[in-house]
């Protein structure tokens, strides 16, 4: 069935509940990339962390209540799982903009196995661009080490535009699921590339788009929390943890 077409619901249903439930953990085995660091960090970021510096919470839930208001219209005209669809498109080209930028000084073959998997996520993106009637986008390119290192920032900061697009073809509610997708694929890429060894989620940010398309915060912090007092295989058992609670919410009408 073409989930593409009016017909599409039973088939999307099987991708919100089946895709969904594994979002991001491609096995790439642990690729030793030359960005890899030993980071540690013993502060545990919840709500009151990562309020300080930033936006006030309460002010973003306030925020949050009339994004939701205002996107009442497109929700009911949208098929169902549509908040799974636009952070599904974020989430699988900011992991593929942190994939294949990891390796862009590696040797061709990885490369080229890295493309492959690639890929296979920019079409599931472009599935989800298709189901909702949002244009096709693609990952943000990485040509230098400092397009790598400021892959985060480049994302908030629209950088290609497509935040706006999916705004103005759907509501500002999905922009934000948009952009914490993208966020939150950049970091799954990172976690999993280096077998959990290393993590640096972009807690603010995902603090405040996760907030301003009202997911709750039980969900979004364990995503946004550096690890503490954790091996490797824990921290990726935590976060392929929280991504499938996410996007279990996410697959509900809503």
């Amino acid at each position: 069935m073409d989930i593409g077409r009016p017909g599409w619901s039973e088939t999307w249903r099987v991708l919100a509940y089946t895709l969904a439930i594994a979002l991001g953990f491609i096995a790439l085995g642990r690729l030793q990339l030359a960005v890899i660091g030993g980071i540690a960090s013993h502060e545990l970021l919840g709500r009151a962390g990562l309020v300080e510096g930033a936006e006030d919470l309460a002010a973003l839930q306030r925020q949050a209540a009339q994004i939701a208001l205002d996107a009442r219209a497109a929700n009911q005209r949208l098929p169902a799982g549509h908040r799974l669809a636009a952070f599904r498109m974020g989430f699988e080209l900011g992991y593929v903009s942190e994939l294949t930028g990891s390796v862009s000084r590696s040797n061709a073959e990885l490369r080229a196995k890295v493309q492959t998997l690639a890929d296979a996520r920019v079409a599931t993106s472009r599935a989800m661009a298709l189901a909702l009637g949002v244009p096709e986008e693609a990952a943000l390119p990485v040509r230098t080490l400092q397009e790598f290192g400021e892959l985060a920032q480049r994302i908030d900061d629209d950088e290609n535009g497509a935040a706006a697009r999916i705004e103005h073809r759907l509501s500002t509610l999905h922009r934000h699921l948009y952009l914490l997708g993208a966020q939150l694929g950049v970091e799954a890429a990172r976690i999993e590339t280096t077998g959990g060894q290393m993590s640096l989620p972009p807690a603010k940010s995902i603090m405040r788009h996760a907030t301003l398309a009202g997911i709750d915060a039980a969900l979004w912090e364990k995503l946004a929390r550096m690890p503490r007092d954790e091996t490797p295989a824990q921290v990726l058992a935590r976060y392929r943890d929280a991504l499938n609670a996410l996007g279990a919410v996410l697959a509900q009408p809503g």
